[in-house]
């Protein structure tokens, strides 16, 4: 997504677009303990780093059925009532942040733990205040997994901050990804990230995700992203996205995760829009030691093309 797109959106979004973009993307209040208030820049950088972290509960496909609305109970009940198509609410995305939480503020005391909370959770904002989270009740539920899946890149706005998305389920292992946007950060760089790279022949089946949702980190202010997620939605809306990729050897493929508001469209978003913008400021990759994908080394070719500093780490 180009910024001729950007420009396209501006001028052809109308009022009632921005509205309920606005419903989508903007955050009704925060809540914020003294625990929460103190995470200050460190005084040697004055930079912030953010965890991010995005929390809903909806099926993840827009042609699942709707769920109830949620509440404490159903949340932990979920699976004895039939309500879990892959993983628990509760114990999967809600219990780790109550486990896991003061460990890791407990180790990183200058980090600020942020939530993006879904609106129909709001019963869960004043504990999860209490934990020390940051907490950024949302105007909306998510409606499939989209909206929710785009709320935890909103923090990448920050200027002067560092930027760590995770998953919720993943907070325990936070520490690590930490450490990851702390050393991009001192290398001078302005990405790290681990790709999805999905060891399949791409004569037969091409599945590869050079950034993933809730696996990177960043620095903060480099793009306007929540107008880039909008006018990514609105050009989809609009069927002015393209929906496809040049794959070597294939030509033209459908893109996969390309549907509004279905799982997965937030990692198309990170690759068209989120990741061209943030690779010129130098890429720190972390490879794991199988990967075979035989769209890696095009993509190495690639971030080390945009800025020749860019690192390889092989784990």
């Amino acid at each position: 997504m180009d910024e001729s797109m950007i420009s396209a959106y501006r001028s052809g979004v109308t009022d009632g677009e921005r509205e309920e973009f606005d419903e989508w993307f903007g955050v009704q209040e925060e809540h914020r303990t003294s625990n929460a208030q103190h995470r200050t820049p460190k005084e040697q950088t004055g930079t912030r780093h953010i965890v991010s972290v995005s929390l809903f509960w909806k099926h993840v496909n827009g042609g699942d059925p709707p769920l109830p609305t949620p509440t404490r109970e159903l949340l932990i009940d979920a699976r004895r009532l039939g309500l879990v198509k892959r993983f628990s609410p509760w114990e999967s995305y809600i219990e780790p942040l109550y486990l896991h939480s003061a460990e890791m503020m407990l180790r990183h005391p200058d980090v600020t733990f942020r939530i993006y909370l879904a609106a129909d959770l709001e019963f869960l904002a004043a504990e999860l205040a209490e934990l020390g989270w940051e907490v950024c009740l949302m105007k909306s539920s998510s409606i499939r997994y989209c909206p929710g899946g785009f709320w935890r890149f909103l923090a990448l706005e920050e200027a002067d901050s560092l930027v760590t998305v995770v998953d919720a389920d993943r907070i325990g292992q936070a520490s690590g990804d930490i450490e990851r946007t702390e050393l991009m950060d001192r290398l001078g760089l302005s990405l790290w990230r681990v790709p999805g790279y999905y060891n399949a022949d791409t004569r037969k089946e091409v599945r590869y995700r050079p950034i993933l949702g809730g696996h990177f980190g960043a620095r903060g202010g480099l793009m306007p992203v929540r107008e880039c997620i909008e006018a990514f939605v609105w050009h989809w809306r609009h069927g002015s996205l393209p929906l496809t990729a040049n794959i070597p050897g294939r030509g033209a493929v459908p893109m996969k995760f390309a549907n509004w508001p279905d799982y997965g469209f937030d990692e198309w978003f990170q690759l068209a829009a989120m990741y061209p913008r943030l690779v010129p400021g130098g890429t720190l990759s972390f490879i794991p030691n199988d990967a075979r994908s035989q769209l890696l080394p095009v993509d190495i070719e690639y971030v080390t093309w945009a800025n020749s500093r860019s690192e390889l780490v092989y784990f």
